[in-house]
């Protein structure tokens, strides 16, 4: 057991980061921004960090030491930012909304969206895959989930971009704060209209169970806003770089063209494992722990490095290569242990029909620019893509 010595930190900006980061090697401490953390690489450790009780998301931590940053407090009384027993009441009240029955369930409605939204773009035989599929997808499915109105879909898609972008300076972090209370105050205002008037809806079963006070009033609302934003900005992530992945590879798009059901098993686990949205988790130790034998202090901030993980040759062979054929199940993607996604079953609904929708429907789907000149987020926690320019036969 050993702590990483002060001489052996490594000072990290964003133009070097990507030096440090895919590295598998023991947890070492690291500067990014600023802010001192040990980095997380290899998938055992990694996935440790995720089911240890002793390790915390960073909203239940900063609760507990009585601090709220403009990060934190977007996922402050949800099942991602609470830790038992407060995480367990919510886990077991929400759980419903999301399982596995009740998701095949929406299967239909899933096709049915997106069928109307390539049918929107098949005369085109061009079109921005982010803006007509990728996010109107999942937050058209999340809107109807929740109960709220798909109209607002341009508002929510702006809040959540600034909510979401790393408040790396005042200007940042004022403009995040702003859009999280903007985005509070339209949730709270609908929480109080299905109180009034309850729908079929999400919102309105939530209402119902602060009333029986099962839940209280923030966490409705918190609850609320953290799933629409998490409904489709994920998933939304997802879907767009897993076409980018496919086209950049042609053999294995052209696996899926001869047998698109591929995407139903080990397909889309790969797709998750090679081109999921999450790059860097973040946790603090609540208490001393070791992982690799390294001795993390309580107190510590830890980032779980998603793609050296994925990667790891340890555990995946050849991991930097996307091969649709693998055994890729135990990926992380949705986290490990009691923080585990309540909506991986959704997500994979999505990206699955998403996927399967569009190599039928175009089977010479390729991109309209090079690959080098797709645009990709600059957020370092998430792999999303600002664009993705494609072109098909008009149909």
């Amino acid at each position: 057991m050993a702590d990483t010595p002060e001489e052996e930190m490594r000072i990290l900006d964003p133009q070097t980061i990507a030096e440090e980061l895919r590295k598998h090697g023991p947890p070492r401490q690291i500067t990014m921004h600023g802010t001192t953390a040990w980095l997380v690489s290899r998938y055992e450790e990694a996935r440790e960090c995720l089911g240890h009780p002793g390790m915390s998301p960073a909203a239940a931590y900063a609760a507990s030491q009585g601090q709220t940053t403009p990060v934190s407090g977007l996922f402050e009384d949800t099942l991602a930012g609470t830790n038992p027993p407060q995480h367990t009441r919510l886990r077991r009240l929400l759980s419903k909304a999301f399982t596995a029955r009740r998701v095949e369930s929406l299967r239909p409605r899933v096709q049915e969206i997106t069928d109307t939204l390539l049918d929107a773009i098949a005369a085109d035989g061009r079109a921005d895959l982010v803006t007509a599929l990728a996010v109107p997808l999942p937050m058209q499915v999340i809107c109807e989930l929740l109960g709220v109105p798909i109209a607002d879909r341009v508002e929510f898609h702006q809040w959540a971009d600034l909510m979401l972008t790393p408040p790396l300076d005042p200007d940042t972090a004022a403009r995040s704060q702003d859009a999280s209370a903007k985005l509070w105050t339209y949730m709270e205002d609908l929480a109080e209209a299905r109180r009034q008037d309850p729908k079929d809806d999400l919102i309105s079963d939530l209402m119902s169970a602060h009333e029986e006070d099962r839940l209280s009033h923030r966490e409705v609302v918190a609850t609320a806003r953290l799933m629409l934003i998490a409904g489709y900005e994920l998933t939304g992530s997802f879907i767009s770089n897993a076409v980018l992945s496919l086209l950049t590879r042609p053999d294995q798009m052209e696996l899926l063209r001869k047998d698109p059901e591929q995407l139903s098993g080990r397909g889309l686990d790969e797709l998750l494992r090679h081109a999921g949205p999450g790059i860097l988790v973040a946790r603090f130790a609540n208490e001393d722990v070791e992982i690799g034998s390294v001795l993390i202090r309580a107190g510590d901030q830890v980032l779980l490095d998603m793609n050296a993980a994925h990667s790891d040759p340890a555990y995946f062979t050849d991991g930097e290569r996307l091969d649709l054929t693998r055994e890729s199940a135990a990926h992380l993607q949705f986290g490990h242990g009691i923080h585990y996604c309540i909506g991986a079953p959704l997500a994979r609904v999505e990206g699955q029909i998403a996927l399967e929708s569009l190599i039928r429907r175009f089977p010479d789907l390729r991109l309209s620019v090079p690959a080098s000149e797709v645009s990709h987020s600059k957020n370092p926690f998430i792999r999303s893509l600002a664009a993705l320019p494609v072109e098909f036969e008009a149909r």
